[in-house]
């Protein structure tokens, strides 16, 4: 008996090596699903939606702005009876037409997946007699980076070559290593970006910042009674303090080390405009080898560069100064908690500017937890790709603390997207659906007023939003509150305010 034990145990574990090595299935077996495109049906057009199988949220908010479209353009047909399904495995459809014609563009989510990745999506949708009209992705740059490798590679289609619609990827410059040197170049001549680019934002939130004097940092001259003892000889002179630019960079993280390269360039080219150049500022930058850290705690080498910031800012004279902040929402709070907490004084003397990577919604609907305003110590001026308050329900305004309302610059976003793609489907409001990429980009390009520059670039002037967060102090000089205000830079490039909030310091918000 104890002879057969061992027998069973060696059978037990040589069996699956002898299924895997002679790929022998057993009775029964199903092996993982593969790219499997659906069908067009006859005069129809798809496009191929290609995200995560846990976009839920993100899917749901791309439906919803369709469905904002619709409320001004009530000749838009929308069919969502197959948009939200039950099973995992499905494929959700979100069904598009005009009134009074038979063609209709489907937009449908092919789901990527361990191992379904976009390529397996590109080459079994080149493999379909009838090719999407474009592909929707890139809702990370390193998703629209391997997304737009895949399609360049993919030479033969059934038909037109798809267009790549970039959502939210915004990263400009690409490592060395890659086969060109910008994303937009990747899949060239037929990408398009619908969200502004790192540059675009960092040159933006300077524009706002060198628009409003109560946050521009400028030169700082002492007075000459200041000033005595700092000439050697002869009649004392003022000092001139440049305005002095402290930048972190995280180096573990492209959009970190992307968007300070931009900032850092429009930094110089904004000192060229104003008649000098970068000896104008006075600019220290700080790299960080990682961006691993705790929820408040910074790493150490988080930690080191705080504490040179606030060393720093302490021999300044009693000036605006800027912290440049390339991040998302968890190091940035670290870094600034780390400066706050070796001087609350110094940080009034700070702004800080960054782009994208704080969302709205960490400040406003996940500030109970997050990141409470009234903790921010500084001024904050970020980028954000549309109106982040722009609720027009009047149901859940003002906010008590606890709520979950989200924010609306993501549904915005794709509104505005939805506008620009319904208009370069149908040729006009009587025209038929186009049936092949070549038109559809084609009539993109030729847009009026332009949306796009010659590369697919959006162009700047489309509609730039930036946030300020300002902390508010009660009489006794306690931080509790802050102003959280929406600005737009209008055609003049001026910037206009579209709306504010008041953030309660145990979370919640009201209009003032």
């Amino acid at each position: 008996m104890h002879r057969f034990r061992w027998v069973i145990l060696v059978g037990l574990i040589c069996l699956p090596v002898a299924f895997l090595a002679f790929d022998w299935h057993l009775p029964g077996y199903r092996e993982t699903a593969a790219a499997q495109p659906l069908a067009v049906p006859d005069g129809d057009q798809e496009m191929a939606w290609l995200h995560t199988t846990t976009a839920n949220t993100t899917w749901e908010r791309y439906v919803t702005g369709w469905l904002r479209v619709q409320r001004t353009m009530p000749e838009l047909e929308i069919d969502t009876s197959n948009t939200f399904l039950d099973s995992t495995t499905g494929v959700p459809e979100l069904v598009l037409g005009m009134k009074g014609r038979e063609a209709k563009l489907r937009i449908r989510w092919y789901k990527l997946q361990s191992d379904i990745a976009a390529a397996d999506w590109v080459r079994s949708l080149a493999q379909r007699d009838r090719p999407p009209l474009a592909i929707i992705g890139g809702g990370s740059s390193d998703r629209a980076v391997e997304l737009a490798k895949a399609m360049e590679a993919q030479r033969d289609w059934r038909g037109d070559r798809p267009a790549l619609f970039i959502t939210t990827a915004t990263a400009v410059n690409l490592p060395a290593s890659e086969p060109a040197p910008h994303l937009i170049d990747l899949y060239p001549g037929r990408s398009f970006r619908f969200c502004f680019n790192n540059r675009q934002m960092a040159d933006a939130v300077l524009d706002y910042v060198e628009q409003t004097p109560d946050l521009r940092p400028a030169v700082t001259e002492l007075s000459s009674l200041q000033a005595v003892g700092s000439s050697a000889i002869g009649e004392p002179k003022p000092m001139r303090y440049r305005p002095h630019v402290f930048s972190v960079q995280w180096a573990d993280d492209p959009y970190s080390t992307d968007l300070h390269e931009q900032f850092s360039k429009s930094l110089h080219e904004q000192a060229k405009a104003r008649g000098g150049n970068q000896s104008a500022f006075q600019l220290d930058s700080y790299g960080i080898p990682f961006s691993v850290g705790g929820f408040i705690r910074p790493n150490l080498q988080e930690e080191e560069a705080a504490k040179r910031i606030a060393l720093e800012l302490r021999g300044l004279p009693p000036q605006r100064s800027m912290l440049i902040l390339p991040a998302a929402t968890q190091p940035a709070r670290r870094m600034l908690q780390a400066i706050a907490e070796r001087s609350q004084r110094l940080t009034r003397r700070l702004v800080v500017v960054t782009g994208d990577g704080i969302p709205v919604n960490a400040l406003l609907r996940d500030g109970d937890f997050a990141w409470r305003a009234g903790a921010l110590p500084v001024p904050l001026v970020l980028f954000t790709h549309n109106d982040p308050i722009a609720w027009d329900d009047g149901i859940r305004w003002p906010r008590g603390p606890g709520s979950d309302s989200n924010t609306t610059e993501e549904f915005m976003h794709f509104a505005e997207m939805a506008r620009i793609v319904i208009g370069g489907c149908y040729p006009s409001p009587t025209g038929e659906l186009v049936t092949r990429s070549d038109d559809l980009i084609a009539r993109l390009h030729a847009r009026r007023p332009a949306f796009f520059d010659s590369n697919g670039e959006r162009l700047r002037g489309t509609g730039e939003f930036v946030v300020t967060l300002l902390p508010r102090e009660d009489a006794e000089g306690t931080r509790g509150t802050a102003q959280l205000s929406v600005w737009r830079r209008d055609s003049l490039g001026t910037w206009q305010s579209t709306g504010q909030l008041i953030l309660g310091a145990n979370g919640g918000a009201t209009r003032p």
